[in-house]
């Protein structure tokens, strides 16, 4: 599964998913976005959210600046493989949402197997910022995903949410490039709360309806923040 400094290198395909990570002391930013194009000695990546990335307050974002990356690719028999190196960013275009990588020669990589198995049964921990209300009622709560399955999320809640409560989830994927900034939308239902500790539960939630779209999005964000 796991290979150090792969001899295979990735074919750095277009509209593969990146997560660049750029550390500064004790504070790091995570990136994501995916490849535009490529050439012999750069990647180039394109961002949708590089404006908000630029404008933080925690890490400097500039050319010459070190990155490691993380790229999530699908191979030709149908597996998909997480590579992972160090790379240095060569430019940035923020105008057009474009961080110009240079093409690294080492790899590290980890095999996820089958995609089609993938998706009808995964189940990996995962952080993602959420929104999330009970279907007809105003009130929206921001959260975090504790998990991501094939068949749900799940969230730690500071109460228990009654089984069979049908809850609006808002998500914003940062990689995918989303049209007059439209949050993507999904419905589940509560299978659980478990308590963990006092004033903590892990709310288990079963997809209702779900794009099969988004649920490639989420499996694809899933994977790009697993650890190789």
């Amino acid at each position: 599964m796991f290979g150090l400094f792969s001899k295979k290198e990735p074919s750095f395909a277009e509209e593969s998913p990146i997560k660049m990570t750029i550390i500064e002391a004790d504070k790091w930013i995570d990136i994501y976005g995916y490849i535009e194009k490529t050439d012999k000695g750069s990647i180039q990546v394109y961002v949708p959210l590089l404006s908000q990335y630029m404008s933080n307050n925690l890490v400097p974002i500039t050319p010459e600046k070190s990155t490691n990356v993380n790229l999530l690719e699908a191979q030709k028999d149908g597996t998909v493989k997480l590579f992972n190196f160090d790379s240095l960013i060569k430019d940035i275009i923020l105008a057009e949402k474009r961080i110009i990588l240079e093409k690294p020669s080492k790899f590290r990589e980890k095999s996820f197997g089958k995609i089609k198995d993938l998706l009808s049964n995964f189940d990996l921990e995962v952080e993602m910022e959420i929104e999330y209300n009970a279907l007809g009622v105003p009130h929206t709560q921001k959260g975090k995903t504790h998990r991501i399955f094939h068949n749900g999320i799940s969230l730690f809640t500071s109460i228990p949410i009654p089984p069979k409560t049908i809850i609006e989830v808002s998500v914003r994927i940062p990689h995918i490039e989303y049209i007059e900034k439209k949050k993507d939308k999904f419905t589940v239902s509560v299978l659980e709360s478990k308590q963990i500790e006092k004033k903590k539960f892990e709310t288990v939630l079963n997809f209702e309806k779900i794009e099969e779209s988004l649920k490639k999005y989420l499996l694809e964000y899933s994977l790009v923040n697993q650890k190789v």
